[in-house]
């Protein structure tokens, strides 16, 4: 079993996104009626080194990205679709977060580079 580092619940408070040291988010759906399906979801980071750590993810405020920063300097985020890619880091990728507004659609990352980095995410 891999190990789990973390758990975000989502905004509407029907989802969990966790996070393990395989190199994936698992989307779960917490329900109590769900149709037993929990894992709905399992979005793959970390591609560009051996270094597979995906750290903390989040949800944008409309569900409609995650994200989550990684040790080998990227900030993957992901839709239903597609991921996007921010502008790398020199170090760690340690945090993310989603502007609270949704019509706002930005998200900033924070790493051990001692860089903060702030992007707009577009409709594709």
């Amino acid at each position: 079993m891999i190990s789990l580092e973390t758990l975000q619940l989502s905004p509407d408070g029907n989802y969990v996104l966790s996070n393990a040291m395989d190199s994936t988010l698992r989307k779960w759906d917490i329900r109590p009626f769900c149709d037993g399906l929990r894992c709905r979801m399992v979005y793959y980071g970390a591609k560009h080194s051996n270094d597979r750590n995906l750290n903390r993810a989040n949800w944008s405020p409309d569900m409609k990205y995650v994200a989550s920063g990684s040790a080998d300097r990227y900030v993957y985020i992901w839709d239903a679709e597609s991921g996007a890619l921010l502008p790398g880091h020199a170090g760690s990728v340690n945090e993310v977060a989603f502007h609270p507004n949704p019509t706002e659609p930005i998200v900033g990352s924070c790493g051990s580079d001692k860089n903060i980095y702030f992007g707009e995410l577009l409709e594709s």
